[in-house]
């Protein structure tokens, strides 16, 4: 890796362990695993101590009775050349079930967060490095337009077949390039709106060659943008491939599972293109990377997941043991929040920081910590906003996209909000209001994208809102243009109390001002499909890009589906001839320009300039409404796993927990 490539990860992840600061690991990689600083030599990572010997390797009682049966290879045989040596904090002992909890319908990321952050590169514990994983050693280009990756020999997959860059090579070819799996290439592999090129070097080397520079992939490597990179065994997919299955076949495949296109049973089977998705979840012995391997797969009607230990994960501890510590994962499927809370004051979940982990729930988790025996561990918060209000600014109604385009709309919407109210109620008084924004003490805060609209003042919402629907009916509803009354539907996911409880306020402040509103608390899955389609009036996600906006500008510009605010124009940016395609207008097309501008730059100093110019736009646009900055939220652990850090960093682009090695957790 060239010096200057150097320098600007590193000034980039300097900057997050300045302002993060604080944040303990559980486990950190050695030094051999670890980027070179700027002021070290531009080479591709040096080991400080050798490895561990290939005869010191052990592994669980129970992968060596299967050895000794010889069910199982050797573990030296199961392992790669080099495997990754992760220290743990604490060297750990094998055993155990860890109970978790998570909701029906599209919550993958509770399986993503814990075990499938298995990346070609990962952020370190502390967010402050990029270090190898999957690809052992890489070279960048000093004009950030060629990367090229060494994978780590001798990895396999779960069930003993090699990872290799046919796996990838069919990845991009095969997957993220096929039209009917995904309709556009996604912005990630793009710069300058041109997409990368992919070349498999050797069987154990890739390349990625970009027309325009590209500063920001390897930061977009280590991130989830890229699950789906190494999540895809080609021995297994191309069974559930149109390109490799006969048409005959693939037919009587389709009708046997009851499915209408090719793309749903590969969806279903194996991953969505982008990696989300329940596929790698629903099929038990489905083969992986991850440290555990599915057992009681995922359906509609599952009451619980699990999975068991991986035996041919490619991790060892300092003392060569193969991770991980831990038999089997067990996930309790709840359909309500008040059972899984329950759960986990009864002491029956092991740990978890989604989904009952709100601000209300806090006081009651901490009476009964003695009982359930477990403790709390903080959260540190890196999003924008507790709640993101997304108008739909592609409405497929003329009527209602015209009014929703309307900034003066937006700005009386916000003015109507009493945000302190909301703050005192759902959140205990803690946080202040504010509009999505990168947080204080950043290079990215910018005071007008923060603090603008956010008085409640229902006069000057009056105001603004008078000017785009003057007319009322006799109950004071504001009449469209076109004379029916003026409706917003929130749609809200039902798995997110402290949204839905913000909903159901922010529809009483609207409704008197006279827009008729109304919260509608829905699955997920639900939600996603009428915003990933524009169907929906408006929604409510939480806030992402807190503190580095780069990695995560969906609430500033609109640059990808979870722009929900304005999935047309998201879909235009990727790709113009995307049937979902909705050509932006001048101002949008001038935010697009920038960030493209973001991404060509090749210092940290550069992005930082590039990025608050974009910022400023966005501040002037207004395109989602905000109602508070977070609070810093808070996980629960049982008193008896060890290697459980007493505070993480809590931020999607991270993803919490994953970077601090789950695999390391222990029960002593």
């Amino acid at each position: 890796m060239s010096h200057q490539t150097l320098y600007r990860f590193a000034s980039l992840l300097i900057l997050f362990a300045f302002l993060l600061g604080g944040c303990g690991p559980a486990a950190t990689p050695t030094p051999a695993q670890e980027v070179p600083k700027p002021t070290e030599a531009p080479v591709k990572p040096v080991a400080t101590e050798p490895p561990v010997p290939a005869s010191k390797y052990s592994e669980a009682p129970a992968l060596a009775e299967m050895v000794e049966a010889g069910e199982l290879p050797p573990v030296e045989e199961r392992l790669p050349a080099n495997p990754l040596i992760v220290e743990a904090a604490e060297v750990g002992e094998y055993g155990g079930t860890w109970r978790m909890g998570m909701r029906g319908g599209t919550d993958d990321v509770s399986f993503y967060r814990i075990l499938g952050y298995e990346t070609l590169v990962r952020w370190t514990p502390a967010w402050d490095s990029i270090v190898p994983n999957l690809a052992e050693s890489w070279e960048v280009s000093d004009d950030a337009t060629e990367y090229t990756f060494h994978l780590r020999q001798g990895v396999k997959w779960s069930d003993g077949e090699s990872f290799t860059a046919d796996d990838i090579d069919f990845w991009f070819n095969d997957v993220v390039s096929n039209t009917d799996l995904q309709a556009t290439m996604p912005a990630w592999l793009t710069s300058g709106g041109k997409p990368v090129k992919f070349e498999k070097v050797d069987e154990y080397t890739i390349k990625f060659t970009f027309e325009v520079p590209n500063g920001l992939f390897l930061q977009n490597l280590a991130s989830p943008d890229a699950r789906s990179l190494t999540n895809v065994p080609k021995h297994y997919a191309v069974q559930y491939h149109a390109t490799y299955v006969d048409a005959a076949k693939l037919e009587a495949m389709l009708k046997e599972g009851g499915y209408t296109a090719w793309k749903d049973m590969f969806v279903a089977k194996v991953v969505q293109a982008d990696g989300g998705g329940m596929g790698p979840y629903n099929v038990a012995g489905r083969p992986t990377l991850f440290a555990w391997m599915v057992e009681e797969p995922f359906s509609g009607n599952a009451t619980q997941v699990t999975l068991v230990r991986n035996p041919y994960y490619w991790k060892v501890d300092q003392n060569g043991q193969q991770y991980p510590y831990i038999d089997k994962l067990v996930y309790g499927v709840y359909q309500d929040i008040p059972t899984m809370l329950l759960k986990a004051l009864n002491g029956e979940i092991d740990f978890q920081m989604r989904h009952f982990n709100t601000l209300l729930n806090k006081a009651v988790l901490y009476d009964n910590m003695v009982t359930g025996d477990y403790h709390l561990f903080n959260l540190k918060e890196a999003g924008s906003n507790t709640n993101v209000i997304m108008l739909n600014l592609n409405h497929k109604d003329p009527v209602m996209r015209e009014i929703l385009q309307n900034k003066d709309f937006r700005i009386g919407l916000s003015y109507a909000i009493n945000r302190q109210d909301i703050i005192n109620t759902v959140y205990v008084t803690v946080g202040k209001p504010s509009q999505p924004a990168a947080q204080e003490g950043t290079p990215f805060y910018n005071e007008q994208l923060a603090t603008q609209y956010i008085e409640y003042d229902v006069d000057k919402a009056n105001e603004y809102l008078d000017k785009v629907l003057p007319d009322k009916n006799a109950d004071g509803i504001r009449l469209r243009p076109d004379g029916k009354p003026m409706t917003i539907v929130i749609e809200i996911a039902n798995a997110f109390t402290q949204q839905v409880d913000t909903g159901n306020l922010v529809a009483k402040y609207w409704n008197a001002v006279g827009i008729l509103t109304e919260a509608k608390s829905e699955d997920r899955s639900l939600m996603y499909e009428n915003k990933n389609n524009y169907l929906h009036d408006a929604y409510i996600w939480g806030g992402e890009g807190g503190m580095n906006p780069i990695l995560d500008p969906r609430n500033f510009f609109p640059n990808g589906n979870e722009s929900g605010y304005a999935v047309g124009w998201a879909a235009w940016y990727q790709n113009p001839a995307d049937p979902l395609a909705i050509e932006p207008p001048a101002e949008i097309k001038a935010m697009i320009d920038k960030y493209n501008e973001v991404k060509a730059e090749t210092t940290f100093d550069g992005q930082v300039a590039k990025m608050n110019e974009l910022l400023q736009m966005s501040a002037d646009f207004f395109p989602c409404i905000g109602i508070s900055t977070v609070p810093p939220s808070y996980g629960i652990a049982k008193n008896n796993m060890h290697n459980v850090p007493d505070e993480m960093i809590n931020s999607w682009s991270y993803p919490t927990p994953a970077p601090v090695n789950p695999f390391t957790f222990f029960f002593k």
